[in-house]
């Protein structure tokens, strides 16, 4: 014979029985207190469902990058490791690019960044403070003074050398060195320029902020963070003049 379980007081009854024989002999205050159980175990299984679960180690770390890349200037861990045509799209299309038997090195918003690929992955990256802008040697390399104040406006001060006269442009974003009265040399301060030597400035890299594992007057580097093998902050007195990364290759 067919045997089933009655739902309501959880004996064995035949599968084809109208009624079950348990519960009719069953006085009806034990019936209503099976049926209130019954409903607060269903009741306490749908709370337990939706009461939130301790997040695990990786998946508060991943909390932390998010949260450190939300006011990053350059997301480095995210572009770590990964191939150019990803770097491209989180960066767009580099200024140049070259190629050597080893490796490519391409540079990046307009020299801001610049990144060698080994094993077709982005392996060393460089963030300058400042750096050698194409966009502006095509406008002003050669220029005499006249025509570079003509483009770049009234300096913000100059300082007459020995045989050159620097000038800083745009609040001091753009220094150019004039020789003989043309423009000889420009340099652009780049978006992390304006950061100060501190491990402060890691969150501006989408790092979360740590101690250094080495550090002097010159610079401060990280070991084995956020799956990098390294980084590293120059100095130029109290600013950042770029940061290193090795993300695999010593």
């Amino acid at each position: 014979m067919a045997l089933t379980i009655c739902k309501a007081c959880g004996n064995r009854i035949s599968a084809t029985a109208q009624d079950c024989p348990y519960c009719a002999k069953m006085p009806a205050l034990v019936k209503v207190e099976i049926a209130v159980l019954v409903l607060f175990l269903m009741a306490l299984m749908v709370t337990v469902k939706h009461i939130p679960q301790n997040p695990t180690v990786q998946q508060l770390a991943a909390q932390e990058a998010e949260s450190i890349a939300a006011g990053a200037l350059f997301n480095i861990p995210k572009i770590a490791g990964k191939t150019e045509a990803e770097v491209e799209a989180l960066l767009g299309e580099p200024v140049f690019c070259a190629q050597s038997e080893s490796a490519r090195n391409c540079s990046f918003l307009e020299n801001e960044i610049e990144i060698v690929f080994i094993d077709g992955k982005a392996d060393w990256i460089t963030v300058y403070g400042s750096f050698r802008s194409p966009a502006y040697h095509q406008k002003i390399e050669g220029k005499t003074k006249a025509e570079a104040l003509a483009l770049l406006g009234d300096p913000a001060y100059c300082v007459k050398a020995k045989s050159a006269l620097h000038c800083a442009f745009r609040d001091g974003d753009v220094s150019v060195e004039f020789i003989d009265g043309k423009v000889d040399e420009i340099t652009v301060k780049g978006s992390l320029g304006n950061a100060a030597f501190s491990k402060d400035t890691l969150a501006l890299l989408g790092l979360p902020v740590k101690d250094a594992t080495f550090s002097n007057k010159n610079v401060m580097r990280w070991e084995n963070i956020s799956g990098l093998l390294s980084v590293t902050l120059h100095s130029a007195g109290n600013a950042v003049s770029l940061a290193t990364v090795k993300a695999k290759t010593k």
